[in-house]
């Protein structure tokens, strides 16, 4: 048996991913040839760059799972030995919540008289986002996680934003903007004090000054 591999650390992820986005996927060895990544995946053959990356593809997809699920007596399910393992890879947040709001941006701009197509969402990542093409897996697995949290409706081949979520979005905007003008006014209240302030300290100033003369 080979020598047991150590876990993934965050620095080794981060350096996969950002190798991924300037090489293109399956350029292991181009990734580990790049200085900028090798120092920190040194220890990472090519296999485990691939391996890890359909982890991170697989984790993209499903999202994140429990280890364990207790079932309906309060006992741990049994999992069968086909199903999927879970993965302790935690997805990249903020790359997934940037491609959320593409999406979500691609849909609401779309002027056709109804939803984009997934076609037209993968068009619009390439064109309006620069998104490269090896990101479209990436871009479709998060399509079906808001069509599966009920951001997105999708009817047909058509996909539209969920009238819960536009909702939502409407009133956190409004709510935004009235916390704004809340904080304008009190700065508009602040200002128009300091002034008059001011004009009571030139007032008091002008008086000891005559009565100097």
């Amino acid at each position: 048996m080979g020598a047991p591999k150590h876990k993934w650390t965050p620095e080794e992820e981060e350096a996969l991913m950002a190798g991924v986005l300037e090489h293109g996927i399956g350029k292991w060895r181009s990734i580990l040839a790049n200085p900028e990544y090798s120092s920190v995946l040194h220890s990472r053959s090519n296999v485990d760059l691939k391996d890890k990356w359909r982890n991170i593809s697989v984790a993209a997809t499903c999202g994140s799972r429990k280890k364990a699920k207790q079932g309906d007596d309060g006992g741990q399910q049994i999992i069968p030995a086909s199903a999927p393992l879970a993965l302790s890879y935690e997805p990249p947040q903020d790359l997934f919540t940037s491609v959320d709001n593409m999406i979500l941006e691609a849909i609401t701009n779309f002027t056709g008289p109804l939803g984009p197509d997934r076609n037209s969402i993968l068009l619009y990542a390439e064109v309006k986002a620069n998104m490269p093409m090896y990101m479209e897996p990436l871009v479709t697995s998060r399509l079906e996680h808001l069509i599966n949290i009920e951001t997105v409706v999708k009817i047909e081949h058509m996909y539209s934003v969920s009238q819960g979520y536009a909702a939502a979005k409407a009133i956190a905007e409004a709510e935004l903007a009235l916390a704004e003008a809340e904080v304008a006014a009190r700065e508009a209240d602040n200002a128009e004090a300091k002034a008059e302030a001011a004009r009571i300290f030139a007032k008091v100033a002008m008086k000891a000054l005559k009565a100097t003369r």
